[in-house]
C-alpha cells in the first residue's frame, strides 16, 4: 500500500493477512452450513407451486425448477473465488507490504470476491431461509473491511479518499448486483417451458444474461486495474458501467417484472457518470496519454 509510515503499512498488511486466513478457514464452513437448508427450503417451495390449482404457480415452479441445481453450482463458484482470492493475499502480502502497485490492485480484487460472493448469496437466503442470523455476512464483512482499510488508510487527501471510497464501492456492489441479475435471467432463459423457442419477451434474457455478464466482467476487472492506478481502468469500468446500464435498463423495458434491473442500469449509470467527471477520472490514474504519431506515420 502507499504510505511512508512503516507502522501503518504493516497494521494493514497484518490485517489483510488475517482476513485472507479467516477467509480460506471459514467460507467453505459457512457455505456449507447454510447450503442444506438453502436448497430443501428451495425444493419445498417448488413442490408447493406445482401442486397449486393456480396456473401461474404452476408455471413459477417450471420456471424455478431448476432453481436448486443452479445455486449449488453457483454457491460453491464464489466460495471457491473467496478462498483462492485469501490465497492470492497471503502469496503477495510482502509485495503489499513493500507499496507495489500490482499488488495493491490485486489484493483490492481478492477482497471483492467474498464481498462479491456474499451479496449473492444474501438475495437466495433472503428468499428461501430468511430465519436466524444471515452468515453470509460475516463473508461480506471480511471482504469489504480490508477492501475499505485498504483504501482509506493511504497516505493521500481527503478527497482522494472519497472518490477512492465512492468510486470502489459503486464497482463492487454493481459487480455483485450484474452477476446476480444476469444468473436471474439465464434462470428464466433456460427454464422457461417455451424453449427451445422464445416465447413472449424471453428474448430480452439475451440482454440480461450475456449481455450482463460481460459487461460484470469488464467491472470487476477495473477493480483490478484502478486498484494499479492504470488509465486501461478507468476504460474498463467506463465499458463495463455502460454495458451493464444498456443491459439493466433493456431487461427491465423488455419484461418489466422487478425493479431489480431498475436498480442495476443505474448503478451502471452512476459508474459511467463518475467515470466522465474530470475532477474524479484524473485523480483514477497517474498514466498520461502518449503523444498522437506525427501526421503520415
Amino acid at each position: 500500500m502507499q504510505h511512508p509510515s512503516a507502522s501503518v503499512r504493516s497494521a494493514v498488511t497484518i490485517l489483510i493477512v488475517i482476513a485472507a486466513i479467516l477467509i480460506i478457514v471459514f467460507e467453505p464452513l459457512i457455505v456449507k452450513g447454510v447450503m442444506p437448508k438453502l436448497i430443501a427450503n428451495q425444493q419445498a417451495r417448488i413442490e408447493q407451486f406445482s401442486a397449486s390449482d393456480d396456473p401461474e404457480l404452476q408455471l413459477k415452479a417450471k420456471l424455478i425448477g431448476k432453481t436448486p441445481e443452479h445455486v449449488s453450482w453457483a454457491y460453491p463458484l464464489w466460495m471457491a473465488l473467496g478462498v483462492f482470492a485469501g490465497i492470492v493475499v497471503l502469496v503477495i502480502a510482502r509485495d503489499f507490504y513493500e507499496g507495489k502497485m500490482w499488488a495493491r490492485g490485486l489484493a483490492l480484487l481478492a477482497f471483492a470476491m467474498p464481498a462479491m460472493g456474499a451479496a449473492y448469496m444474501f438475495v437466495p437466503w433472503i428468499n428461501f431461509v430468511h430465519e436466524g442470523f444471515p452468515t453470509v455476512v460475516i463473508i461480506a464483512l471480511l471482504g469489504l473491511v480490508p477492501y475499505f482499510t485498504i483504501l482509506l488508510a493511504e497516505k493521500a487527501d481527503g478527497a482522494q479518499k472519497t472518490i477512492n471510497a465512492i468510486v470502489f464501492l459503486f464497482l463492487g456492489v454493481q459487480g455483485a448486483h450484474s452477476f446476480t441479475n444476469g444468473f436471474a435471467s439465464m434462470r428464466f432463459q433456460w427454464m422457461h417451458p417455451g424453449r427451445p423457442a422464445w416465447p413472449g419477451n424471453l428474448w430480452g434474457t439475451w440482454l440480461g444474461t450475456q449481455v450482463m455478464w460481460l459487461g460484470t466482467i469488464c467491472v470487476i476487472l477495473s477493480i483490478l486495474y484502478l486498484g494499479m492506478r492504470k488509465r486501461s481502468g478507468w476504460y474498463l469500468a467506463l465499458i463495463g458501467g455502460g454495458t451493464t446500464m444498456v443491459a439493466n435498463y433493456y431487461t427491465h423495458i423488455v419484461r418489466g417484472t422487478t425493479s431489480d434491473y431498475i436498480l442495476g442500469g443505474t448503478f451502471g449509470l452512476i459508474i459511467v457518470v463518475l467515470m466522465l467527471i474530470p475532477a474524479i477520472r484524473d485523480r483514477l490514474y497517474d498514466e498520461t496519454e502518449p503523444e498522437a504519431a506525427p501526421a503520415g506515420v
